[in-house]
């Protein structure tokens, strides 16, 4: 089979956003399309270098709703449409509960939630108003979106997700699914993926929770991000017509136990 022609893997010169993508799943996705021949657009609030002419990088906040419209614009104006946003940008902390405070529940909240609530929003705008094309949207929750950590697995100095991460993410779901109906008439196919704990390097993390993690899931390791790039193509891709407004699990069957 030459996959390159084929077109349930053909994402040649698509037009792809992918917010937090300096991020450890963001910028593995910006590279995997870039290699599938997509033009490719990040949205972090870091600087990105990337020696690709296919690449641009927008610095920003997606919690700032004006700038994110003036992107989408930007890219709509370019090339008349955007075939797939990825919606990875989030970020995690790790105080105690106890101890939490109202900046970082707001610093969650604005990034994870409303962040993704601001790219989807601005962006059905100007489908609607430009009359755009069928387009794919991927929002990213995660397990603990739909499941709390095992706290038996942590050891003192380890770093577990806090309930405000949690909440941010089981929102990320249901707005999924409130949308994915909302839009699917306007060819707009929204859905989402939850990954399990993902790592680059497990020299990164402590032995001691890698072993303890990884004994969690049938599968017997942590994901990579290239763990989830077969479930990215399967909700990317335009030949995917029966799949809306669901969450996809890719976490080794951890949640199964």
């Amino acid at each position: 089979m030459n996959l390159e022609n084929n077109k349930y893997f053909n994402f040649k010169n698509k037009i792809v956003l992918i917010t937090g993508s300096n991020g450890i799943i963001g910028n593995e996705l910006c590279n995997f399309f870039l290699e599938l021949g997509a033009i490719v657009f990040g949205i972090d609030s870091k600087e990105k270098s990337v020696k690709n002419s296919k690449y641009t990088h927008f610095k920003g906040s997606v919690a700032n709703d004006r700038f994110i419209f003036n992107k989408l614009s930007l890219i709509i104006k370019k090339h008349s449409k955007i075939d797939i946003i990825l919606n990875c940008a989030a970020i995690s902390i790790f105080s105690h509960f106890e101890k939490r405070t109202k900046k970082e529940i707001d610093q969650t909240i604005n990034v994870n939630l409303i962040g993704t609530h601001n790219v989807i929003k601005n962006y059905v705008k100007l489908h609607t108003k430009k009359k755009l094309q069928s387009s794919r949207i991927i929002n990213f929750g995660s397990i603990y979106g739909t499941n709390s950590p095992d706290f038996r697995i942590y050891g003192n100095n380890d770093r577990f997700n806090s309930e405000i991460y949690g909440a941010s993410k089981a929102s990320i779901i249901q707005l999924t699914k409130y949308l994915g109906v909302m839009y699917i008439k306007k060819k707009i196919f929204i859905n989402c993926i939850s990954p399990g704990g993902t790592i680059v390097s497990k020299n990164k993390i402590s032995k001691r929770f890698y072993t303890k993690y990884s004994s969690r899931t049938p599968i017997g390791r942590m994901a990579t991000p290239k763990d989830l790039f077969t479930a990215i193509i399967y909700l990317s891709n335009s030949e995917t017509k029966y799949t809306v407004g669901q969450n996809i699990v890719v976490d080794g069957g951890l949640t199964v136990w």
